[in-house]
């Protein structure tokens, strides 16, 4: 598990600014948004695998997610993990964070790029 959250911000900046530069900014009031594409394989996939720190591990375990699968389709029906005790909005953006670079690593090269871009263009702030 991972014990610091920070390095899970700056390991998503380090991907990004692979594409083009592009940085995540953490702006007041905005969520950091991409899109999931679960796969059958993903979907089974233990919550283990995140590599989350341990407040974020025991959160999701303790709602009762057990695989990646479990949590999409429960973020996906709007449910939320505010609600969850101890589940604060650091922790909600580091699972979100890790979900993305999950997804991210489980792409060949030639996707990467083209989910890359799908990111970008969700997190493109209209001033």
């Amino acid at each position: 598990m991972s014990e610091d959250p920070n390095k899970t911000l700056m390991e998503m900046n380090e991907v990004m600014r692979r594409f083009d530069g592009a940085e995540v900014k953490q702006k007041k009031g905005r969520k950091f948004r991409f899109l999931l594409h679960l796969t059958p394989s993903m979907a089974e996939t233990p919550i283990d695998t995140l590599d989350l720190s341990v407040r974020g591990y025991h959160c999701l375990k303790r709602a009762g997610y057990n695989t990646i699968g479990q949590l999409a389709e429960s973020i996906e029906a709007g449910n939320e993990l505010a609600k969850i005790r101890n589940c604060g909005k650091n922790t909600i953006q580091e699972i979100m964070i890790r979900l993305f670079l999950h997804q991210y690593y489980t792409y060949s090269d030639g996707k990467r790029e083209k989910y890359l871009l799908e990111t970008v263009a969700l997190n493109v702030a209209v001033e």
